[in-house]
């Protein structure tokens, strides 16, 4: 068994361009095993947000703590806790935080077989 304490892990700021205020610590470690799946702790300080971006993979995220204003071509929402947003394959799509407060969100990333050798580098099966 191992226990980790996510208030002793600092997170790995991140670097996209067009993000402000976002860090993140990655909950399933890397393993050879499990290919089509990944989470993290996302957190976003006040004012801050990701990037405006879109991949083919579906992220599932639960809000944690704070509130969460969700962006997609389609519109904005606002949630706070207790709160799942699904963003689909190939939705462009933003997270940000207006609270006062830091927001932690559980980001589950499911990826399609294919979405994930491709974001990976993995290399695909040849087309007979």
């Amino acid at each position: 068994m191992k226990v980790r304490r996510l208030r002793e892990e600092p997170g790995e700021p991140e670097r996209e361009e067009g993000s402000s205020g976002v860090s993140s610590v990655d909950l399933v470690l890397k393993r050879e095993d499990i290919s089509g799946f990944s989470s993290r702790i996302m957190r976003i300080e006040p004012g801050g947000h990701t990037a405006f971006h879109g991949h083919e993979r579906e992220h599932v995220a639960v809000v944690l703590r704070g509130r969460c204003r969700a962006e997609t071509n389609a519109g904005v929402v606002d949630v706070g806790e207790g709160c799942i947003v699904t963003i689909l394959p190939g939705e462009a799509h933003r997270f940000g935080n207006p609270g006062k407060e830091r927001l932690a969100l559980l980001i589950m990333n499911l990826f399609p077989a294919e979405a994930k050798k491709e974001e990976t580098g993995e290399a695909k099966p040849e087309d007979d």
